[in-house]
């Protein structure tokens, strides 16, 4: 009788388990969960994100693309973005729905697929992987294109372009994920109408050298360029049909490329077709030049006050000839009327391309005259330039290498990062000046950028590749009570006008007081950012496939081709993030900031790995080990 209730009592506890483990599949499918033992819970969802999901009221589905059987290292990204994708549809329920697209999987259809998707806005990456001495490249799509209805939105997970593959380029494509997929999700459902304008016509940085930022803007805000010297209206598209006209021409006889400022610019993709990313900056510059051309006309010219009444935020990048008084005081009086700036102004210019044949070259003051103009705003941008120990390195324009610490590119952070800052890596700068606060103490003032401890100041100084000694702070006194210098500020508050009390010629103060003017002598309550460095969101160029490519801000164009070659700053991020911070738009900024850092072992873990490898190995036998005896011990007690 014993055995047989025995025999019944173990197949009920087999089928409880069985049973037990049905019903925990079933439930485990219906809710996701997960432990995040991280102290900032950089692996969770957001609590915004969280809401958004539960909260969709229509289906987005999302197509990805990178799908297919990959190396390793490829199949560590598939895996992550897989994962992200669960979490996403555990809290979106019904409403986000997943397709894995493999577009290689239909050989003879594979071509117009790969077409279709490039034309939807996505692009292919080309990762480079090393087998045995040898290196194979392997091309994938790494990106999602997010459907709602009738509408669309491509999400790019990883650069464009060719590299190699690394662990910091994982750890970057996993850390962006979420970000990258709730900004698609937001312009689905809600349309950006924010508008900024990059400033022309005072040599600032054009839209190839703000390439990257751009790309970045405009998946978020409405971005163009605007001049407040403009052209009339009827020769306006008079330059808009004649640079029409000239791209069309290219397009006919199929130029495959084009050189603006010693760029070749590609005007036909891969597949043949006219390139998209390339039509409007060709065009753009087309018309650059023949508005430069009918500037000189005076007649052709008009500076209406209103120019910049539908700009929500206006970006100067690195001007380099003068305003005129008119210019200023339209500038100023979009300040007063609650218009938002930032300012990204360098004192001293450094020609790099003269140290190719003189290996000499000096540091030469802008004149563009916008330091006693800002000074009324409270910010003095000094004549200088900041020489750090903490710097990034430069490729040598006489193509003799590169040097590794290129003491005029400071690497500027924060003793106590802001949130704009936050898991965000170092600044890269080029030739930056320090900027002092000044005069109105109702203006908040919150520094946003200093150089290290270890730095110098130089003023007009010559500039050469052999004269780095003269160039480290750590061959000069450093006196660490000094304090770092600031070369970014964020002001906020009600400013004063720079034409209140200002002296001026008649026929201009005659003009100010026209009431169909209506100066404004106080400005309603605003924000602008001051930056010590035109070249903060400029970025660089490099060769790839016979092909001028442009480099993410993140990276640092004179490791291309090496292992080096990875996302190590936080130029795109910092910048991002004070965009949002004066568009109002600060919700996206933790978000954006989830673990930018490259998250590898600092040298002093990584110098125990053998020890904690060691611990790894033994202790799972030493506890299969200790079970065995205690379950052997027991056994033998029971049945003694």
């Amino acid at each position: 009788m014993k055995r047989i209730y025995s025999k019944y009592k173990s197949i009920l506890n087999l089928a409880i388990v069985i049973a037990s483990l049905i019903v925990f599949n079933i439930v485990a499918n219906k809710i996701f969960f997960r432990i995040d033992l991280s102290s900032d819970q950089i692996h969770s969802l957001s609590p915004k994100t969280k809401d958004l999901l539960v909260n969709l009221e229509d289906i987005i589905s999302a197509d990805v693309y990178l799908d297919g059987d990959f190396p390793a290292e490829i199949e560590k990204l598939k895996k992550a973005l897989s994962e992200k994708l669960d979490e996403f549809k555990a809290f979106g329920g019904e409403n986000f729905k997943v397709n894995f697209i493999n577009l290689d999987e239909d050989p003879e259809l594979a071509k117009e697929f790969k077409n279709q998707v490039f034309n939807d806005g996505l692009d292919y990456s080309d990762i480079l992987i090393s087998r045995d001495s040898k290196q194979e490249v392997v091309r994938i799509w790494p990106g999602i294109i997010l459907r709602m209805g009738d509408q669309f939105k491509a999400v790019q997970l990883l650069q464009k372009g060719k590299f190699p593959i690394s662990q910091v380029i994982i750890n970057h494509f996993n850390d962006q994920l979420e970000y990258n997929l709730i900004l698609g999700i937001n312009n689905l459902l809600k349309p950006t109408t924010k508008k900024i304008k990059f400033l022309r016509g005072h040599g600032e940085l054009d839209n190839a050298d703000a390439w990257i930022i751009r790309d970045q803007l405009i998946k978020n805000y409405d971005v163009d360029t605007i001049r407040i010297k403009q052209l009339k209206v009827k020769y306006y598209n008079e330059t808009i049909e004649i640079s029409n006209n000239k791209y069309d021409s290219l397009i006919k006889n199929k130029i495959d490329s084009i050189f603006i400022s010693e760029r070749s610019i590609p005007v036909f993709d891969e597949f043949g077709n006219p390139n998209k990313n390339a039509k409007r900056y060709i065009t753009k510059t087309f018309q650059n030049q023949e508005i430069s051309k009918f500037l000189k006309d005076v007649s052709k010219i008009s500076e209406d006050l209103d120019v910049l009444d539908e700009t929500d935020l206006l970006l100067i990048a690195k001007p380099k000839t003068s305003f005129s008084e008119k210019e200023l005081f339209i500038i100023d009086q979009y300040v007063m009327n609650g218009g938002k700036i930032i300012w990204m102004v360098d004192m001293l210019e450094v020609n790099e391309s003269e140290l190719v044949d003189t290996n000499i070259t000096y540091a030469r003051p802008l004149k563009h005259q916008l330091q006693q103009f800002l000074f009324k705003y409270g910010a003095r941008f000094n004549v200088n330039m900041i020489n750090d120990v903490r710097c990034a390195p430069i490729t040598r324009e006489d193509g003799l290498g590169r040097i590794p610490n290129w003491y005029f590119y400071p690497l500027l952070y924060l003793d106590k990062p802001s949130i704009y800052l936050n898991n965000v890596g170092p600044i890269k700068t080029r030739y930056v000046c320090s900027i002092d606060t000044v005069g109105d103490d109702n203006i908040k003032k919150t520094a946003l950028l200093k150089s290290s401890a270890e730095f110098k100041i130089l003023r007009q100084t010559s500039v050469n590749y052999q004269n780095l000694y003269n160039y480290n702070p750590r061959n000069f006194d450093i006196d660490l009570n000094n304090e770092a210098p600031v070369s970014a500020w964020l002001f906020e508050g009600v400013f004063k006008s720079n034409y209140e009390n200002r002296a001026v010629s008649k026929d201009f103060k005659k003009f100010i007081s026209n009431p169909i003017v209506n100066f404004k002598s106080k400005s309603k309550e605003t924000k602008m950012i001051f930056i010590g460095d035109g070249d903060l969101i400029r970025n660089d160029f490099i060769k790839a496939d016979n092909q001028i490519k442009p480099v993410l801000l993140s990276f640092e164009s004179a490791d291309y081709g090496t292992s080096e070659f990875f996302p190590r700053y936080g130029n795109e991020v910092f910048f991002l993030n004070i965009v949002d911070e004066l568009l109002d738009r600060s919700e996206l900024i933790p978000l954006r900031s989830k673990m930018n850092m490259p998250r590898l072992l600092n040298k002093e873990i990584f110098g125990q790995r053998n020890f904690w490898q060691l611990i790894n190995i033994m202790i799972p036998l030493i506890l299969v080990i200790v079970i065995g005896l205690i379950n052997q011990y027991r056994r033998k007690k029971k049945y003694a």
